[in-house]
């Protein structure tokens, strides 16, 4: 089946709200202009909230799909406002002084930075015309992105694309060393909200830190919207208690169960992607604020979203990172506002202190540098990030006490009660029995780094 699915247009009109003015090839559900009963939130998700208060918005968004029950299609959504004063051809119950449209794409698979960049350019000249009855430039688009990406996208080429514009190393610049943090806080199963003034801040930041999972933003997303997970919050492993000298063997049969209720079937022979958002937990990069009342429905969920009324709800959330734009600055505050020890189980060690510098002074070479060097690229980044996540694995699935601490103690007694741990255990994954336990960095890398500040020290 071929990626692209389709390419619509969502109004906001002041008497009947959001809702669908075209779409290529025509929407065939019972809903108003065809809309399927699947996608009944597509307008919602397609234009921001507070529709009348930015002029332009980019959104990343998934929905259930129509198709496979139980998986997701993955929507992008370039928002724009007009002076309705500018419009060639006014359409009659175009009565106030702007209107905002924005025009989606929505795809089999996530290609959310590739279809960014093209997206934007499109609605852009859609706009200029000034004239919204012309969709040809709306058509054209479909028949071009369907040549672009056809149904043979696989393999180190499909993830290279999956991968396009979507920049770990400006996630690394503004939020530093909590990018680690952020990176630990996500194999925990909470309950987390990011909130920005953006849709596009939001998307960009979300799927940066997804994308630091090896195979999980091309191949772990299929079944993670909220409208797609089983809503019943109860993890199996929470049925069993994990004491005394059953602990191993309910492990494995919690293990067993919960690997024959997952629907990733196809991994790589390390076990990547990791089932982090399937059966019960969620990831959506934006939502609007009609869903709230999902996420009581849960197990876990990351969520993105831009009305303030999400940050209100303290109470089912345990972290909420905010995102704040002031000009050309951009301020990251991370709270913790459910479990009052869960900072303490993510707080980082001297050895992810140390890793996380060593990342960053890279990062801020490469930025600097006037050559593609691969030391600190994005790609680089996510070479590391697999590297600890490997020796993380190792270390808890071998229990050697001397380089547990490394990871944090309290961190990784908590990542063991989670499905995704219990899943990945189960797993025979035969390239997991050469990682060696323990902390993958190597000493001479802080050595370096010492060595490097030693030296700055004495040239000032």
């Amino acid at each position: 089946m071929h990626p692209i699915l389709n390419v619509v247009v969502v109004s906001f009109h002041h008497k009947r709200g959001c809702e669908v003015e075209y779409s290529h090839p025509r929407l065939t559900g019972p809903g108003e202009a065809g809309l399927p009963d699947e996608w009944h939130l597509l307008p919602s998700l397609a234009l921001p909230d507070g529709v009348h208060n930015c002029q332009k918005d980019t959104i990343f968004f998934l929905l259930p799909s129509k198709e496979e029950p139980g998986k997701c299609v993955f929507g992008i959504s370039c928002y724009r406002q007009i002076d309705s004063s500018e419009l060639i051809a006014k359409p009659d119950d175009v009565t106030r002084t702007s209107v905002q449209k924005s025009v989606c794409v929505l795809s089999r698979i996530p290609l959310f930075g590739p279809l960014k960049a093209k997206l934007e350019v499109i609605t852009q000249a859609y706009f200029e015309q000034k004239d919204f009855s012309k969709v040809d430039v709306l058509a054209q688009m479909y028949t071009n992105l369907c040549d672009i990406f056809d149904e043979h996208l696989t393999g180190e080429y499909f993830s290279n694309l999956t991968h396009h514009e979507i920049s770990i190393q400006d996630l690394f610049i503004r939020f530093r060393h909590r990018a680690l943090l952020l990176f630990k806080l996500f194999l925990l199963e909470r309950k987390i909200l990011f909130i920005a003034p953006t849709g596009l801040r939001l998307g960009e930041t979300m799927l940066a830190i997804v994308s630091m999972f090896p195979k999980l933003l091309e191949e772990g997303l299929y079944y993670a919207s909220i409208g797609c997970t089983n809503t019943n919050p109860t993890n199996p492993a929470e049925n069993h208690q994990e004491n005394g000298n059953d602990e191993i063997v309910i492990e494995e049969d919690v293990g067993v169960q919960l690997v024959r209720a997952d629907p990733i079937k196809t991994r790589d022979p390390c076990g990547f992607p990791i089932s982090l958002f399937t059966q019960g937990s969620s990831f959506d990069p934006y939502l609007p604020i009609q869903s709230m009342d999902s996420i009581s429905k849960v197990h876990s969920c990351i969520l993105g979203a831009t009305n303030s009324l999400f940050a209100m709800k303290k109470d089912i959330f345990d972290v909420i990172i905010k995102i704040e734009e002031d000009g050309s600055l951009v301020h990251n505050h991370i709270e913790f506002v459910g479990d009052t020890a869960l900072e303490r189980v993510v707080s980082l060690t001297s050895a992810d202190l140390r890793f996380a510098y060593f990342v960053l002074k890279k990062v801020e070479e490469q930025v600097k540098s006037s050559t593609a060097e691969f030391d600190g690229s994005d790609e680089w980044i996510r070479l590391q990030m697999k590297n600890y996540l490997l020796g993380l694995v190792a270390t808890s699935r071998s229990d050697l006490q001397a380089a547990i601490p490394h990871f944090g103690v309290p961190f990784v007694n908590e990542w063991r009660r989670t499905k995704n741990h219990k899943i990945w255990m189960a797993g025979p994954h035969e390239d997991l029995a050469s990682v060696p336990p323990g902390w993958v960095f190597l000493l001479q890398n802080y050595r370096f780094i010492l060595l490097k500040l030693f030296a700055q020290k004495l040239q000032n």
